[in-house]
């Protein structure tokens, strides 16, 4: 597919390719992340906290932002674009820890004591000292890149 059809694809449905370039993302980096625990674990309740509820954060979030990201008004330079891909992978890191909490306590055996809302504001904190900073740098090569193929090569290829 030539880039130019890329770029069609991705103006034509903005929040479903931005979704899906988050989501992507988010899945791909939780991958990397937790590979170590995580192929080590029994069972699919792992895989669905610490690889599933990223990717579908991540992608939850790229829909809500994702328009504002390939609308050509609102992000017009690339840098731009970066400082919305952050703000899309910060919401997304935002949505994550409910998320987390929530499926984590549902599952969990009734010995188990924690509650939704202490569970997602640890959650909160940690992620924040330990990985934001890591999401942040992230979401923005997403955004720049999602931004360079959607509105650069467009003009550039179809010539």
């Amino acid at each position: 597919m030539a880039m130019h059809q890329v770029a069609t694809l991705l103006r034509r449905w903005p929040r479903t390719s931005a979704a899906l370039g988050f989501g992507a993302a988010g899945t791909a980096f939780s991958i990397l992340w937790w590979s170590p625990v995580i192929f080590h674990a029994r069972g699919v309740l792992p895989f669905v906290l610490f690889i599933g509820t990223p990717g579908l954060s991540a992608a939850i979030a790229g829909w809500a932002l994702g328009k504002s990201l390939l609308n050509s008004a609102a992000a017009c330079r690339p840098r731009s674009a970066a400082l919305w891909g952050m703000a899309i992978a910060s919401l997304a890191l935002l949505l994550f820890a409910p998320l987390f909490a929530t499926l984590y306590v549902l599952t969990q055996p009734a010995t188990e004591h924690w509650d939704i809302v202490s569970l997602t504001l640890l959650m909160l904190v940690g992620s924040a000292v330990v990985i934001w900073w890591l999401v942040a740098l992230t979401g923005a090569a997403i955004g720049w890149a999602v931004y360079h193929l959607a509105l650069c090569d467009a003009g550039k290829t179809s010539a």
